[in-house]
C-alpha cells in the first residue's frame, strides 16, 4: 500500500509530514480532506482496521468512505482538524465532467481569472552590406535584415510574480543520450547558452526602467523560452537577435514599448552582451535588429559620446540588388574576431584609423550607388570592403575558409564580402551577360556545396517599425 511505504520508510517521509502527532483535516460536514499518520498510528490503524473484500471495485468515494470509517472506529489517538470548506470543493468530485468545470470554475470569486495570451516575437538574421566592421570604431555601415533565419521568444503570462527562463532542449540541450554525444554537441556549439542572454537582458531591461521612472508592475510573472534557427558561429547576429527578440516581448508585456525610444533600444541591447556578459560586440546588428529593413548608420564619435546611439537612416529595400549567403556549415569557435585591431584603434594607430574611415566610404559611396540603382560599383564596393577588411585584419584572422568562399565567388563572375564576423559571405552577381546569371549562380551554388559549404538566396525583411 502506498501509505504504507510512505510513513514506513524514513527516506520518501516528505518533510512537511514529518510531525509528532496524526492528524485527521476534514470539512464542517465530515468529508475527509487529509490524513496524516506517524508510523506506530499507522501501525494500529492497519492491525484494527476491518478486513475488505479484495473482489469488490473500489471507487475514490469508497476508498474516503472506508478510511473516515476505519479512523472513527480505531482506538488510536488521531487528532481532528476543521477546515472551511470552499465552495470549490464541489470540483473535487470524480464524477464532474470537464464541461461542468469549464462553466462553473470560473465564475468562482477567488478563481484565477484568464490570463493573456502569449506573446511570440521574432527577431531575424541581419547582414552587413558595407562599412562593417566600423560599427565598432565610430564608423559607418549599412545593414540588411534578412527573412531567412530568425529567433523567436515565446512569453507565456502567469498569475504569480515567479520569472522562469526555460532552456531550450534543442538550442540548448541539458540532456544528451551519451557522453560521446554530449562532447560532440559541446565541441560543435560552444558553452555559451542562451539562457545567459534571456538573464542578462531581464536585468537590463529591469534596471533601466527602475532608473529611468518607466514604470512596470512587476507582480506579473512569465515564462520565457527561445528558439532560433540561425547558424550559429558565422556572423549572423544569431546572440543579438535573441536578445533583440526577448526585450521586444518584454516592451510588449509590461505595455512599455512607447516609453523608450527605438534607437535606444538598441544601445541598450548592445549593453546586455557587451556591458553584462562581455561580448564584443557593436551597434550595427542591434539597429538593423530593431529597425528592420535597410539602415544607413552613421556612428559619429562626438553624436554617439553625447547621445549613446548614432544616427540612423532607414532606405528603401527594393533598392538592394538580389543577394546570396553562404557560410560553413560545421564552423569552429573562432574567437574574437577583431583581434588586436581594437587595441591599435585605441592606440591612434594610423593605419587601423584610416582603415576605418576608408570603411566609412565606401558605405556612403554604396547609399549613393543603390540610390542611382548602380549596382556594378554597389559589386565594387563589396569588393573593396572586403580588400580592406583582409588588409586590416590579415589573413591569419580572416581565415583559409573564408576566403575560400570569396574565391569560388570570384570564379563564377560574383563578389563577395563578410556580412558579420566571419564564417559566412554575402555576395551579388557582377557579371556582363544577364542570360548567364542563373547559370553563373547555380555552378556557384554547386562549387561551395561540394567544398561543405551551405549556399541560400537572401530574402530582404521589412522595416519592423
Amino acid at each position: 500500500m502506498m501509505a504504507d511505504y510512505l510513513y514506513r520508510n524514513s527516506d520518501a517521509l516528505p518533510t512537511t509530514l514529518n510531525q509528532d502527532c496524526s492528524r485527521l483535516y476534514y470539512h464542517g460536514d465530515g468529508e475527509l480532506v487529509s490524513l496524516v499518520l506517524t508510523p506506530d498510528v499507522l501501525d494500529e490503524l492497519i492491525r484494527d482496521a476491518p478486513h475488505y473484500p479484495t473482489s469488490k471495485t473500489w471507487s475514490v468515494q469508497d476508498q474516503k468512505k472506508a478510511l473516515s470509517t476505519a479512523v472513527t472506529e480505531s482506538s488510536v489517538s488521531i487528532d481532528r482538524v476543521l477546515i472551511p470548506a470552499p465552495s470549490t470543493t464541489r470540483f473535487m468530485h470524480e464524477d464532474l465532467s470537464l464541461a461542468e468545470y469549464l462553466s462553473d470554475w470560473w465564475a468562482e470569486p477567488d478563481a484565477p481569472q484568464s490570463l493573456p495570451d502569449p506573446i511570440h516575437v521574432k527577431a531575424y538574421a541581419r547582414v552587413g552590406l558595407m562599412g562593417n566592421p566600423s560599427d565598432g570604431f565610430y564608423g559607418k555601415t549599412m545593414s540588411l535584415l534578412i527573412a531567412n533565419f530568425w529567433a523567436e521568444v515565446t512569453l507565456l503570462p502567469h498569475h504569480t510574480s515567479h520569472i522562469n527562463i526555460m532552456s531550450n532542449p534543442v538550442a540548448d540541450p541539458r540532456n544528451f543520450s551519451t557522453l560521446e554525444s554530449l562532447a560532440a554537441i559541446c565541441t560543435e556549439d560552444g558553452y555559451d547558452h542562451g539562457d545567459r542572454l534571456l538573464l542578462a537582458c531581464a536585468k537590463v531591461f529591469y534596471s533601466y526602467c527602475k532608473n529611468n521612472n518607466v514604470q512596470i508592475d512587476t507582480r506579473r510573472g512569465f515564462r520565457a523560452m527561445f528558439d532560433t534557427n540561425v547558424p550559429r558561429q558565422v556572423g549572423l547576429a544569431g546572440s543579438s537577435a535573441i536578445v533583440t527578440a526577448f526585450w521586444k516581448a518584454m516592451l510588449k508585456f509590461y505595455g512599455v514599448a512607447d516609453a523608450i525610444p527605438i534607437e535606444q533600444q538598441a544601445s541598450l541591447v548592445l549593453s546586455v552582451e557587451q556591458d553584462e556578459l562581455g561580448i564584443a560586440a557593436g551597434l550595427q546588428d542591434r539597429v538593423i535588429q530593431a529597425y528592420g529593413g535597410l539602415v544607413y548608420m552613421d556612428f559619429d564619435r562626438e553624436f554617439v559620446e553625447k547621445h549613446n546611439y548614432g544616427k540612423y537612416q532607414s532606405l528603401d529595400i527594393s533598392l538592394v540588388p538580389p543577394l546570396f549567403l553562404a557560410y560553413v556549415a560545421h564552423p569552429e569557435d573562432s574567437g574574437k574576431v577583431h583581434s588586436t585591431v581594437k587595441q591599435r584603434f585605441l592606440k591612434n594607430d594610423p593605419d587601423v584609423i584610416q582603415a576605418m574611415k576608408n570603411f566609412a566610404s565606401f558605405t556612403d559611396q554604396a547609399r549613393d550607388a543603390l540610390e542611382r540603382k548602380d549596382h556594378h560599383t554597389f559589386a565594387q564596393l563589396m569588393t573593396a570592403n572586403f580588400e580592406q577588411r583582409r588588409k586590416t585584419y590579415g589573413d591569419a584572422v580572416v581565415g583559409a575558409t573564408n576566403l575560400r568562399m570569396v574565391e569560388l565567388a570570384r570564379q563564377h563572375r560574383c563578389v563577395a564580402k563578410f556580412p558579420g564576423s566571419g564564417g559566412a559571405i554575402v555576395g551579388m552577381w557582377d557579371g556582363d551577360d544577364q542570360a548567364s546569371r542563373a547559370d553563373d549562380l547555380l555552378k556557384l551554388r554547386h562549387a561551395l556545396e561540394k567544398e561543405g559549404y551551405v549556399y541560400v538566396d537572401i530574402i530582404p525583411k521589412e522595416q519592423q517599425v
